[in-house]
């Protein structure tokens, strides 16, 4: 545009130029022509020639002019029209990149589209083919079509409103989370035949660990809470009979024994006497427990007398260690099984004899701080009657209405006395003890539907009776056990007992 508006004026400007120089001519001419022919002429002829010809070229100049001006207007009203047509260039050319924007994210929507749909569709085709294996499944296992129901419409959904139950379930679920980690630890031999007992017989509220030198034992044991204490030591092997040998094994697990139990509460450590995994070793799982502020009772086997003095020495050696580093201590001497065996009791039913009377004792403590009750105890109140008490001995009776029967003046004995009276005569536990210096006692009276009030008073009043020190520290609990109707079981433990 420019570019043809220069070259017009340019064009115009030496038009001008060469009107001028020819108009500069001509003048030049006629002046000379007029003055040479006539010379009287010359003045006027001149003038009037020299008018005319001004008056041409002032034309000829205004016709220039214009053209000029018109040819200006032409190149003005020329890069007009092309400005515009330009802008109008522009704007479709930004219409058309917008359509494409647009038409390529409707293509991506689509894509995706397409995309959510054939995963949508493939998982209703795999719905389908579930579906319809289920049905093919469930019409093979028919054999008479069911009749086709006509389809309702689906009730209007409701908001969920808890329910009695679920508040229980879930109240039950935070109770359980604060209930105390009891641990039976079996160490040795004799120990893991008692946690054996107690996992037949289904002890609940508590967890098993065992200890072992010996690898095979170790194998028979019916916990996945197990530990060989000692490889590197014993190789798997035992001890030998070396109690030494048991503690330094102890010793080379005591970090493993640490994190097992660390967690724990209340640990029951069960041990034979005499030999050397159990001996040596429970005085060492014993202090760990104790350093770390746990509740620690001790439940041993005092050997036979057949075994020999020796074995009844290393005994009395390890029992000596034990009771220096545990709460409290229960001693059963193998010696008292005679007491309740007779000529057709077997070698395997006398042991099973001992460890029943370790399980009546774990499970009636258990059982009060674990199994909800009429009169409920907790952690701290067996905690409070077990804490540094050294000696405790502990019993269970229990009696039922089919077994009494009249004595010779012809008079019923009561159930409840008569369970009591056996929980406190235990013969295992020896005759050296006497409960009447207990500092302590736990009582836990559990019977079914038919249990009285009455029952439950005579029980307990039989058993406090024995108590001399008026400041011991009883505790009482009762539980109900829909298993024990037309029974009453009445479990004791008496801590801080004197030997006779």
């Amino acid at each position: 545009m420019r570019f043809l508006t220069s070259m017009t004026s340019r064009r115009l400007f030496v038009q001008a130029q060469q009107s001028s120089c020819s108009k500069s001519r001509l003048f030049h001419s006629i002046s000379t022509s007029t003055s040479n022919s006539n010379p009287k002429f010359s003045s006027s002829t001149s003038t009037s020639t020299l008018t005319s010809t001004s008056t041409a070229f002032d034309n000829n100049r205004q016709n220039q002019q214009h053209n000029h001006h018109h040819h200006v207007n032409i190149s003005i009203r020329f890069k007009s029209s092309l400005h515009k047509k330009a802008v109008q260039a522009l704007k479709k050319q930004q219409q058309q990149q917008q359509q494409q924007q647009q038409h390529n994210v409707n293509n991506h929507k689509n894509v995706n589209a397409n995309a959510n749909a054939n995963v949508a569709m493939n998982t209703v085709t795999e719905d389908i083919l579930k579906e319809e294996e289920i049905v093919s499944s469930t019409s093979a296992l028919e054999s008479e079509e069911l009749p086709l129901t006509p389809l309702t419409p689906p009730a209007p959904e409701q908001p969920p409103q808890p329910s009695p139950s679920m508040s229980m379930s879930m109240n039950q679920f935070h109770l359980h989370e604060f209930a105390p980690r009891i641990v039976v630890v079996g160490v040795g031999g004799g120990g893991g035949n008692a946690v054996n007992n107690m996992i037949a017989n289904q002890l609940s509220g508590v967890d098993f660990l065992a200890l072992n030198t010996d690898a095979q034992h170790l194998s028979t044991i019916l916990t996945d809470n197990r530990l060989q204490i000692g490889s590197s030591l014993t190789s798997g092997l035992g001890c030998g009979a070396n109690p030494d040998a048991g503690r330094l094994a102890a010793e080379e697990s005591k970090d493993q024994i640490t994190d097992l139990l660390s967690d724990a509460h209340m640990v029951f450590i069960t041990a034979g006497m005499g030999g050397g995994t159990g001996t040596g070793a429970a005085p060492v799982v014993a202090e760990i427990c104790y350093n770390l502020g746990i509740l620690t009772v001790g439940v041993i086997t005092k050997p036979f007398r057949f075994e020999g003095t020796h074995r009844m020495r290393l005994a009395n050696e390890g029992i000596g260690r034990l009771e220096k580093v545990v709460d409290t201590l229960i001693v059963i001497p193998n010696q008292n099984l005679f007491a309740m065996a007779n000529d057709q009791t077997s070698f395997m039913d006398a042991f099973g004899m001992a460890d029943n009377v370790l399980l009546a004792g774990v499970k009636s403590i258990t059982d009060l701080m674990t199994t909800p009750g009429l009169i409920n105890l907790d952690f701290a109140d067996v905690q409070s009657v077990m804490h540094g008490m050294g000696n405790a001995i502990l019993g269970t009776g229990v009696s039922s209405s089919s077994q009494l029967s009249a004595d010779a003046d012809g008079n019923m004995p009561e159930r409840a006395i008569l369970a009591a009276e056996q929980a406190l005569a235990n013969p295992l536990l020896g005759e050296n003890m006497d409960i009447g210096t207990a500092k302590g006692m736990l009582v836990n009276i559990t019977g079914g539907k038919d249990m009285t009030l009455f029952e439950v008073d005579r029980a307990a009043q039989c058993i406090t009776e024995q108590i001399k020190d008026e400041n011991a520290n009883i505790i009482f609990g009762s539980a109900y056990d829909e298993s024990l109707d037309g029974s009453i079981r009445v479990s004791v433990v008496a801590t801080g007992i004197e030997e006779k």
